[in-house]
């Protein structure tokens, strides 16, 4: 059984342990992993995940299994009344395929009543994310180059219609 939850603030660690795990898996085929390391201390520390925390203003739910491990987030916010805005969407690769993904996605519909669209951004070498997304009935918007850490990649801006 999946239960999907706010995240709290005593959970950064395992959160960051997810993080690092998923992007590892994500993107090492085309990220060196040292720059793996060297974005996710930066972007996935734990002062700035205790602080989207305890943000009003951000949507941060976590899915745990049935031991109370964390195996999944999602992170959005609405910045207007009709887009919620995904800004992650991991899942363990342990635990891909089992629908956990769909349920983070449902709980995060569900907590933006009235939006008209999700939208999100997706590294396109992100093969695995954007086959979910597509299956999920994402259709992409626009496409630009990114260098994190002088690495270039392609994102790809996604939009669901609800």
């Amino acid at each position: 059984m999946i239960l999907i939850q706010p995240a709290e603030v005593d959970e950064v660690q395992e959160i960051k342990r997810v993080l690092s795990d998923t992007w590892i898996d994500t993107y090492r085929s085309f990220i060196p992993l040292e720059v793996i390391r060297k974005i996710t201390s930066l972007w996935h520390s734990p002062e700035t995940l205790a602080a989207e925390i305890e943000n009003e203003n951000v949507y941060f739910d976590v899915a745990k299994d049935e031991d109370g491990a964390i195996i999944g987030l999602l992170t959005a916010s609405q910045p207007s009344d009709d887009i919620a805005n995904i800004g992650r969407l991991y899942v363990l690769p342990s635990h891909l395929r089992q629908g956990i993904g769909l349920k983070l996605l449902d709980a995060c519909i569900a907590a933006f009543p009235g939006v008209q669209a999700l939208r999100l951004e997706v590294v396109a070498q992100n093969e695995k994310g954007m086959a979910f997304y597509h299956k999920q009935g994402f259709r992409e918007l626009s496409r630009k180059e990114e260098e994190p850490e002088g690495i270039s990649v392609m994102v790809v801006e996604m939009e669901k219609k609800l």
